[in-house]
């Protein structure tokens, strides 16, 4: 009985044909097609050029060349402005986090000061490090990073960040006329660098645990 059961069973379950079951392989195995880089495009039309073709054929091809030429440069300029703009990011980090350090570093100074003395210098060192600090903050993102800590006698640098804090203080102002606040570049990358030097930081420890477990 309990045999007739199974047989019945193996009976109702569908057949699968070997037609089927290579078609199944088949669609196991298909990839998607890969796509072509514009170097590979660019040669194989070259390639074309290179035999005897019509008129109109060559004109066609010369067009497409042309325009793919046209993207070859457009992804390479991209790429250097990519590298460029992370560059920048980093600067303007390490800058930023020095900057912060010298503000609390003088605002701790003046309240511990007991005698007030050279409270003036030092108030006067505070309101041009917060300058420093809003040109670091704010500085525009489609703007090449002007240093503040280089370039000190290079009076095409001078006369860059000057003006580069002149249209930072317009874009303030501007903000705050129109009630908005203005955007602060390169915050988000304040946590990435943290977190980087953190991880840089744990792995040192752990390479001395090593050593010390070694030895």
């Amino acid at each position: 009985m309990a045999h007739g059961g199974y047989a019945k069973r193996r009976d109702s379950e569908p057949k699968q044909t070997a037609g089927s079951s290579r078609r199944s392989k088949v669609l196991r195995v298909e990839k998607k097609p890969k796509t072509v880089s514009i170097k590979n495009q660019m040669r194989s039309v070259e390639r074309f050029l290179r035999k005897d073709l019509p008129p109109e054929v060559r004109e066609s091809l010369v067009e497409k060349l042309e325009d793919l030429k046209k993207q070859q440069d457009a992804h390479a300029r991209l790429a250097v402005e990519r590298k460029i703009f992370f560059r920048n990011r980093k600067i303007k980090f390490f800058e930023r986090r020095k900057i912060e350090r010298s503000v609390r570093r003088l605002e701790k100074l003046q309240r511990t000061s007991s005698a007030h003395v050279g409270d003036v210098d030092k108030a006067e060192q505070l309101s041009k490090l917060k300058e420093d600090l809003e040109y670091v903050r704010f500085f525009p993102k489609n703007e090449k990073y002007v240093s503040l800590f280089t370039g000190a006698e290079d009076s095409e640098v001078i006369e860059k960040r000057g003006k580069m804090r002149q249209q930072i203080k317009a874009n303030i102002i501007v903000a705050a006329a129109s009630g908005k606040e203005l955007e602060e570049t390169g915050s988000e990358m304040m946590v990435f660098w943290t977190l980087v030097m953190m991880i840089s930081l744990i792995k040192g420890v752990q390479a001395m645990k090593q050593t010390q477990m070694m030895n």
